[in-house]
C-alpha cells in the first residue's frame, strides 16, 4: 500500500477503525474528494508554498517527510525542504501516515 511502508503494520484494529469510518453520514464521498484533490485549498505548488512563506516570523513550521512515500507526494514535501516558512525538515520511516506506522518516530 502507499499509506503504509509496512504492511506487518496494518492491524486489525486499523482495518476496523477505517471501516467505522465509512459509515458516517456523507462518508463515501470523502475518499473521491480527497484523492482528486477537491479538498486541496490550493491548486499549485506556488500557492501551496505561499502558505508556508505567509508564516514566516510568525510561527516555528516543522515538516515531516517519508521515505516511503509515493514519488508525487513525495515532489511535494521535497518542494518544502529549504522552503521560505519552513523552520525544520525532517524525514522519518512510513510512507503517508508515518503518526500511526511508527507514533514512537513521530
Amino acid at each position: 500500500s502507499h499509506v503504509y511502508a509496512d504492511q506487518t503494520n496494518v492491524t486489525d484494529a486499523i482495518i476496523q477503525s477505517r471501516y467505522e469510518l465509512t459509515k458516517q453520514k456523507g462518508s463515501r464521498y470523502v475518499p473521491a474528494a480527497f484523492l482528486t484533490g477537491l479538498l486541496d485549498p490550493v491548486s499549485s505548488r506556488e500557492e501551496f508554498l505561499q502558505l508556508f512563506a505567509d508564516l514566516e516570523g510568525k510561527l516555528p513550521v516543522m515538516v515531516m517527510s517519508t521515505k516511503g512515500a509515493p514519488k508525487r507526494s513525495k515532489a511535494e514535501m521535497e518542494a518544502l525542504r529549504g522552503a521560505k516558512g519552513v523552520s525544520k525538515f525532517v524525514e522519518v520511516e512510513g510512507a503517508l501516515l508515518p503518526q500511526e506506522e511508527y507514533p514512537s518516530l513521530v
